[in-house]
């Protein structure tokens, strides 16, 4: 296990752990059941047919309940969707194929990634407006979590450069980071065009990705 790992999971579980006083594990378990309730009704309702007294009513808790947790809708779908967003990255290191050339594990990432946007089209549109333009905390917890993306990243270029996939003068970070703004730039103009479709972002991924990575190779003398 990378310490990218660990970290992702130590933030996933940081405010859902069991252990604590009593008070502590009634606050995460009273979290939790919001998170819940709001991943619901933003499925079933989308975010604008959605408000906090409802989120209320289905966690059975007080309006003041739901604020003392989020400040306001906006931060709700963040915390909600980010946090079902976290497990299914978790998944994607799980089943990611560690000796793969590196084409074939970024393209894993970015359709494992893809499909979890896609579930949910007009929710992926709302997240990601909100998302990119949060402030405070939520704003530092996607710094971070983009932060560690990035570093897991660059272990995986780290181990194609020495399969002998990548020349040993690239800027291995600078690469991660253009592939990480390469995936969400693809992300964030499907969902303004209306067409977030697993297999028409895979190609338009499938196209750029090779052509950065044909050019990180050894070039012809």
């Amino acid at each position: 296990m990378n310490m990218f790992d660990k970290n992702w999971k130590e933030q996933l579980v940081q405010d859902q752990s069991p252990v604590g006083t009593r008070r502590q594990r009634q606050k995460a378990e009273t979290r939790a059941s919001i998170l819940e309730a709001a991943r619901a009704l933003f499925e079933e309702r989308g975010f604008d047919g959605t408000t906090i007294r409802a989120v209320a009513a289905k966690a059975e808790v007080g309006l003041g309940t739901i604020f003392a947790h989020f400040p306001d809708k906006g931060e709700l779908l963040i915390a909600a969707l980010l946090e079902d967003l976290a497990q299914t990255d978790q998944k994607i290191l799980e089943t990611l194929p560690a000796d793969a050339p590196i084409k074939e594990q970024i393209m894993h990432l970015a359709e494992a990634g893809f499909g979890y946007w896609c579930r949910r089209p007009a929710l992926s549109a709302t997240l990601l407006r909100e998302m990119w333009f949060v402030q405070g905390e939520w704003a530092e917890k996607r710094r971070e979590e983009t932060a560690r993306f990035i570093d897991f990243v660059v272990e995986l270029l780290e181990g194609s450069r020495r399969r002998g996939e990548i020349r040993d003068d690239v800027d291995l970070r600078h690469t991660a980071e253009a592939l990480y703004s390469l995936y969400v730039g693809i992300v964030i103009r499907a969902a303004g065009d209306g067409r977030l479709e697993v297999e028409a972002l895979l190609e338009d991924t499938e196209k750029f990705v090779g052509q950065l990575l044909d050019g990180l190779g050894d070039q012809p003398s």
